[in-house]
């Protein structure tokens, strides 16, 4: 395609050094009347890829906004890709996801570009644009799921859904188009599933609002910045990711709060990529992404302190799930959606399930299988909480309060229940399901004492 382009119609240069690392600029270039597409592609030194592991090089991220101005919430924001595309196409009609399509005004127009990394070298950028390139839009795959979901061993307890709250599409860096992912969490038997692309929420309208026998969809963004990631679940719009301190970073989560978004810290552990905020208001921390031992004790650690000190916060977990196709011996993420699995006592829309997490009725499994992991307090026995455990037989039960590790037990049956005593000075109880060498295999949110 490129090679029929002709010469470009507008060509910006530049310079990146390694103060302007993490840190985007806004590159201005102006639309004639009469457009009606963009063709825009860019280049720079040195390139490598996004994986925080890769250093020596260069990793410069793409947005684009329109005429109508690059201020916080603006409706001009077309889309971002981060540096998983060199070549966009934005025209009335439709556009490279995840960039929207529609009128194209005349006017200031600007790229946006991330200098993720800056390599030792500084990094010589190039962008070039075409007005009227006439590209025409790719022929999408097909995207039918006809399977039936599996035949799972049903929750022991009506009103609990299986759910995934972490996923991506070809909307920001995944590989396959949303019904594709759809129908993969349909056939790991997810009923719900969160969709958060990266810095953009183009993909809703492509995913549209599931339901039986797809899974519920639960909208969001993955707000992704330089200093960490966080989720928003039930917006509809974009939310500022451009200035990567924690005092922009808090206001920006505290607005999605305010508008009624459910507003997750994601990953914070090493390459996670870890979170450099601080402790930001927020309604839940993702303990668990991804395979479990791929460092998430390390997030389950942040969370359990800021419960000791008095934070109320939900504990989910989501697979990151980026790959439907990709076969990588060592992925980063999860390459199927459900691993590992949020369980939620909710009914089957959209409403309930954020209500669901609001209200911490959660836990979290390796799996859609399980184990499944109920803590609530025990009827009519003030001072104890009752467990159940289903699908866990040779495993250990953890009991854990603020002053540590307050029981533990074996799981000597399938299906096993047992009652125990909160501590007297314990502000909360919650309950982990470890394997023989210490892995999670589920884990619940807290039952604080005032309610037991």
């Amino acid at each position: 395609m490129s090679a029929e382009l002709g010469p470009a119609d507008v060509t910006l240069r530049g310079r990146f050094e390694r103060e302007h690392e993490r840190r985007y600029t806004h590159v201005p270039f102006e639309v004639p009347p009469g457009v009606r597409q963009i063709h825009l592609r860019y280049a720079y030194s040195d390139a490598i890829g996004h994986d925080p592991s890769l250093v020596g090089g260069n990793t410069v991220d793409l947005g684009l906004f329109d005429q109508r101005g690059t201020a916080p919430g603006s409706p001009g924001f077309r889309g971002w890709s981060g540096s998983d595309k060199t070549e966009i196409t934005v025209d009335e009609a439709w556009a490279t996801p995840p960039y929207r399509g529609g009128p194209l005004g005349a006017g200031t127009w600007h790229a946006l570009l991330g200098p993720y990394k800056v390599g030792p070298r500084g990094c010589d950028w190039t962008v070039e644009l075409w007005f009227h390139a006439g590209v025409v839009s790719p022929e999408r795959r097909p995207t039918s799921a006809s399977r039936p979901p599996p035949a799972f061993r049903s929750t022991a307890r009506d009103g609990w859904l299986r759910g995934d709250l972490h996923c991506h599409s070809i909307y920001s860096d995944g590989d396959s188009e949303p019904p594709e992912m759809l129908g993969a969490a349909m056939q790991a038997g997810l009923e719900f599933l969160g969709v958060t692309d990266h810095n953009t929420v183009a993909h809703h309208a492509a995913y549209g609002s599931g339901g039986a026998p797809l899974p519920v969809v639960l909208p969001g963004i993955e707000v992704t910045t330089y200093g960490g990631h966080w989720n928003a679940h039930g917006t509809e719009r974009w939310h500022e990711f451009r200035e990567p301190d924690a005092d922009s970073v808090g206001r920006a989560m505290r607005a999605a709060m305010d508008e009624g978004a459910f507003v997750t810290v994601n990953h914070p552990k090493p390459l996670g990529p870890e979170w450099r905020y601080g402790e930001l208001p927020c309604h839940a921390i993702e303990v668990w992404n991804g395979p479990w031992l791929h460092l998430n004790a390390v997030s389950l650690a942040w969370w359990d302190d800021r419960l000791r000190r008095g934070e109320r916060l939900v504990a989910v977990g989501g697979s990151d799930t980026h790959h439907l196709r990709r076969t990588d011996p060592t992925p980063r993420h999860a390459q199927a959606p459900g691993r590992p699995t949020t369980w939620l006592r909710a009914a089957r829309d959209a409403a309930s399930v954020l209500g669901a997490l609001r209200g911490g009725s959660a836990f979290v499994s390796a799996s859609p299988r399980g184990p499944q992991l109920y803590l609530d307090p025990e009827a009519g026995r003030p001072g104890r909480v009752r467990v159940e455990v289903r699908g866990a037989a040779g495993a250990a039960l953890l009991l854990l309060s603020d002053e540590g590790c307050t029981a533990a037990a074996p799981i000597v049956a399938d299906e096993w229940d047992a009652a125990f005593d909160v501590p007297a000075r314990a502000r909360y109880l919650r309950a982990e399901v470890v394997d023989g060498a210490g892995s999670v295999l589920a884990l619940a949110n807290p039952v604080w004492a005032e309610a037991v």
